[in-house]
Formats: structure tokens, sequence, C-alpha cells
């Protein structure tokens, strides 16, 4: 469950049109799943890794400037289940508040292929990006993603640019691009609470040991924004 975090999120909160004005469990369903996930977390003041630009997001939210370094450990970053998850994290300057960013696609991904939300109903299979901003007793969740072929939240999009994907024995490197629109769900209302926009920025990140991947897909027809970088 923890390594699949964002897909997680994005599934809750897409069922909040549902429950906006009725009782209802969620925000005991998604305090558990996040307080499960970031308990290895508490306490650290530091990224575990910060390896250089290629494997740091620096980020602009509320007006202060973070610098998210990716976190390699297999409970955050993974290739599991048919998707590639990298993780990225970072605590603000007040030493409270925590970052994390969740970029997730498919483990079919090439390099080349540039995966946004049509690219992802085109061939079925999953993408997101999540942004969980925690601290001082309150959550907030900003993502973009795909459910049942539509993006969700309303408004919100990505773009995840695979550049290069280097298949080593110690590990898979993937770099690219990203560029996102990132919306906010108010848990009560299921209103769009706030937008954070990542301008295209360079990714590169290493995810250790041996991992299969599957072959890419064939989908019917090419989608339209499948196109090299």
């Amino acid at each position: 469950m923890k390594k699949l975090i964002a897909l997680l999120v994005c599934a809750l909160l897409a069922l909040l049109p549902a429950l906006a004005g009725a009782e209802s469990p969620f925000d005991d369903i998604i305090g558990d799943i996040y307080d499960d996930f970031s308990d290895d977390r508490s306490g650290e003041t530091e990224p575990r890794n910060d390896s250089g630009s290629d494997e740091a997001i620096s980020l602009t939210v509320d007006g202060e400037s973070v610098r998210l370094a990716f976190d390699p450990t297999p409970q955050y970053s993974s290739i599991q289940g048919g998707l590639v998850q990298a993780s990225y994290y970072a605590y603000g300057a007040d030493g409270v508040t925590l970052y994390e960013l969740y970029i997730i696609f498919p483990d079919t991904a090439r390099a080349g292929m540039v995966i946004t939300p049509e690219y992802a109903a085109m061939t079925g299979e999953e993408s997101s990006v999540v942004l969980i901003v925690s601290g001082k007793g309150e959550e907030r969740y900003y993502s973009a993603s795909l459910m049942d072929g539509n993006v969700y939240p309303v408004g919100s999009s990505f773009k995840i640019a695979i550049e290069d994907i280097d298949d080593r024995a110690s590990g898979t490197t993937f770099s690219g691009t990203i560029s996102a629109t990132l919306v906010a769900v108010d848990i009560a209302s299921g209103e769009a609470a706030a937008t954070l926009s990542i301008p295209e920025t360079p990714f590169g990140f290493t995810i250790g040991g041996s991992q299969e991947r599957h072959d890419s897909p064939t989908p019917a027809d090419t989608p339209s924004d499948l196109k090299k970088v």
C-alpha cells in the first residue's frame, strides 16, 4: 500500500463529489493512509538523499522555494505492479512542513515518450503527479491523475517527458522533464481549494536493483501526443 500512495490519494479524492455534503469517513481513511506512509519520515529534518541537481526538483509552494531530493529507498520509490513511482521530499525552512512529491507512470515507458492524461487514457495505464504538504496538524493533497478516462481533479494536468532510460544491473535511471498543474481539493466540500503550477522542470532518478519492466503497449491508434522529445 505504501508504495502506491499517490494513486490511493487520487482514488480517494475522486470520491469527494459523491461524499460532499454527507457525513463520511473520508478524513479518517486518508489520514490513516498518510500516517502509515509517513511514519518512517517522522523526526527527520533533512532528505535522505541529495545527490545533486539531476536528482532533485525545486518547487515554489505558498511562496516558499523548496528543493526536494529524490528518495531511493524501496518503500518510497519503486518499480512494481506495472508502475514506476519516484518519490521526492524535503522539509521547509520551519523544519516542520514536509513536502512530498510523487511521480507515477507506466513501466512500459521508453525514451522519447511524452506521457499525458490523453496518452494514459489511450493505453489504459495509470499515471499521476501528487504533492502532499503536511505539518502543523494539517495536510493538503495537490494532484493530477486520470480516473475512469477523465482527468481528475478538474482543471489539473501533467506532462512527463521521458528523455532517456538506462537499464543496468545496479538499477534503472530515468531522466526527462515534468510539468503539471496540480489541484488541491477541499476534503469537506469536494471543491477545488488551490492550484499549484509546476513549470517544465528536469528530473533524473535511479531506482536500484534489477527491475523487470514490461514491453511498451501497442494501442490501436497512436496517441496524438505520443512523440519524440
